[in-house]
């Protein structure tokens, strides 16, 4: 077959680029393939013990030829500097939720598009079936980051120190979010004053008022002792969130075709054991909350939708992909 000039540009570039990465480890003489891991959750944490799971799960199943290394508890670093660990080769999995990659690409804050998900019926169905598929697809080919995988986090609950029963109630409430676009833009839609701030100084700054809630799953809740600095737990349910394994595309796709096969069956078979559990957890979370004196109520959600009903035309590249997300059955 004969090559055009542009066909050997083309592959010299590939060429380049491939060499230019860093390698994954390589199978040495007798020895495994390690993978390093990184996360930011404790021990007694569901995402830590999902962790642990998956690296049993690939070390057993390939018979010791593939282990993951894990640093917990954000040993390595925060979600960001473990990510970015990624692309330079110092980390090759990292657990976070999908949004997280909004940062490269706008593509993967479709995770935190509120009521977008409706259950955790729909959410299996989405992220796994054909429409989910071309999702991750896209994503790797947007951030040049790998997902496999999608565990159902738990719904987003707001909490707050002061009520909160109805939409007009959030009307300047000083509220912390993830520092990522989709959750400001929600909150201000919804009349709140959204204060972008990393996790790790969130408590202190609701305990010192320079907050006056947040929003989070009530695993996070219950897990960071949010309960001590915040009275209410308002059931808005607004985000249906994933957690997923992120992997550097390019070095993924530089692991055997069976090492990858198994990393992507035992990684989704690991966040659907996580979703499964993670139901079961929610009404216990709650009366756990209760029982330590956090008052629930109810929240007009149908109100919140209503007002949030413009969120698209702030983000209308992920106009088409909201649509093929709700019009899964």
């Amino acid at each position: 077959m004969t090559m055009t000039k542009r066909d050997l540009i083309k592959a010299a570039g590939a060429s380049a680029l491939a060499a230019a990465l860093p390698a994954v480890p390589a199978f040495a003489q007798g020895q495994p393939l390690v993978l390093k891991m990184a996360h930011i959750y404790n021990p007694g944490n569901i995402w830590f013990e999902t962790a642990e799971a998956y690296a049993k799960a690939v070390e057993q199943k390939s018979g010791g030829r593939v282990k993951i290394e894990i640093a917990a508890s954000g040993s390595t670093g925060d979600w960001p500097a473990s990510i970015e660990g990624l692309r330079i080769g110092t980390n090759h999995i990292v657990l976070q939720s999908i949004g997280t990659l909004d940062r490269y690409n706008i593509l993967p804050g479709l995770e935190a598009y509120p009521y977008l998900v409706r259950d955790v019926d729909h959410f299996k169905k989405v992220y796994y079936g054909p429409v989910g598929q071309e999702f991750m697809e896209e994503v790797a080919k947007k951030t040049q980051f790998r997902i496999i995988g999608a565990g159902y986090r738990g719904a987003r609950w707001l909490t707050s120190n002061k009520p909160v029963r109805s939409v007009a109630d959030i009307k300047g409430l000083k509220l912390r979010v993830p520092p990522l676009k989709m959750y400001r833009m929600t909150w201000e839609l919804l009349g709140a004053s959204p204060v972008p701030m990393g996790v790790a100084e969130l408590f202190t700054s609701m305990q010192q008022g320079v907050v006056d809630g947040q929003e989070n799953p009530l695993e996070i809740v219950d897990s960071m002792k949010f309960n001590e600095v915040q009275k209410f737990a308002i059931d808005t349910r607004h985000i249906i969130g994933a957690m997923t394994w992120i992997f550097s595309d390019a070095r993924f796709k530089q692991l055997p075709a069976d090492v990858q096969k198994l990393l992507k069956d035992e990684g989704e078979a690991a966040m659907l054991a996580a979703t499964d559990r993670m139901v079961s957890m929610e009404s216990d979370l709650r009366k756990k909350l209760e029982g330590r004196g956090m008052q629930f109520n109810d929240i007009d959600r149908e109100a919140m939708r209503a007002r949030l009903g413009d969120i698209g035309k702030e983000f209308p590249d992920l106009a088409p992909w909201a649509a093929r997300f709700s019009a899964v059955k």
